[in-house]
């Protein structure tokens, strides 16, 4: 996987070689260079701009390609993978420079503003960034690297994404626990990463796409909600169903991630019992939890511990919910 950014560096151009090049962070072997050479390039861009009379205006551009440390890449294949990925701005001097001086190997890409063929300033639109970002994904599937999703909107979700969904339902349906949803999700060529620390879940696609869980746009498959599936029991207990049958709100049509979380209220409601009311302070967290990140939190943790408690319930007492022997499941199951 390579993020792609483009930086805004306020470093002046004649110092910004110097700083991707230094010996702390590369090696001379892993600097190159198109239509320039690495030892002349500030000479080499600044007759580029007086050629065509552009020495105004912003002098480069500082592209960084980011390599995920879960990939097996050696720093020459990060290298050529940062070359190629030069080769796509056409007509442009670039320089190359691979760091490994991190606990990730990464690509800084320093671009000419004025093109050598033509004399046109560098300009991209948003989506000729996302054109951009897509042909470094390309280059990391043809070297067997794992690729970031590319960026979608609610309501344009690609083919693979799709599919993710499709799968990660099936998996809920079909898994009492956390080990035993991400069994089935890799039985089906899905890696999951779940872990203690981290904030979301990732998945990564059998094609290479990664992907959080907060990239769904669906409340069920967000990190805190699938805890609380597999607190209650996951596919054995009696909520199941109206987890997995959840309505997902829609979402503002340029959102680019999970927005809201309804669902929580809605397992809160279960777990309460129909036969209960609201307190008036339990009301009044709710409406805190809704306005405030942290009061969220705290909401959550709270069903969660609900969910338990649910769970201990219905196991003791199955007919109390319309179970008649606890522990028999005979719902959809993951097939090869």
């Amino acid at each position: 996987m390579a993020i792609v950014k483009f930086v805004a560096s306020g470093c002046p151009m004649n110092n910004i070689f110097g700083y991707v090049s230094r010996e702390e962070a590369t090696e001379r072997k892993l600097i190159d260079c198109i239509m320039c050479t690495p030892e002349t390039a500030l000479e080499e861009f600044r007759f580029v701009k007086a050629k065509f009379g552009k020495e105004d205006g912003r002098q480069y551009y500082h592209i960084v390609q980011s390599f995920s440390p879960d990939d097996k890449l050696s720093p020459e294949t990060a290298h050529e993978i940062g070359m190629k990925f030069a080769e796509y701005f056409k007509g442009f001097q670039a320089v190359v420079a691979t760091h490994i001086n991190t606990g990730h190997i990464h690509n800084h890409i320093i671009l000419n503003s004025v093109n050598y063929e033509n004399g046109y300033k560098f300009h991209q639109t948003r989506d000729e960034m996302l054109w951009a970002k897509r042909y470094s994904n390309e280059l990391c599937k043809q070297h067997g690297l794992s690729v970031t999703e590319e960026k979608c909107e609610y309501g344009k979700t690609p083919l693979w994404k799709k599919r993710l969904k499709a799968f990660i339902n099936l998996a809920l349906e079909s898994s009492t626990d956390k080990a035993t949803f991400i069994e089935n999700m890799r039985r089906h060529g899905y890696d999951v990463k779940w872990e203690g620390g981290h904030k979301y879940v990732t998945f990564t696609t059998p094609e290479g796409y990664k992907c959080r869980d907060n990239k769904l746009f669906d409340d069920r498959y967000l990190r805190c909600n699938m805890e609380i599936y597999f607190a209650m029991g996951g596919c054995m207990s009696p909520a199941a169903r109206e987890y997995i049958d959840f309505d997902m709100p829609e979402h503002e049509p340029r959102a680019n991630m999970t927005i809201g979380n309804d669902l929580v209220f809605v397992m809160a409601n279960i777990f309460r019992g129909s036969d209960k009311k609201k307190t008036k302070e339990e009301i009044e967290q709710e409406e805190l939890a809704k306005n405030a990140e942290a009061a969220m939190g705290l909401f959550i943790a709270a069903v969660l511990l609900a969910a338990e408690k649910y769970r201990e319930d219905y196991t003791k007492n199955p007919e109390k919910y319309g179970l008649k022997r606890y522990g028999q499941y005979n719902g959809p199951q993951m097939k090869m």
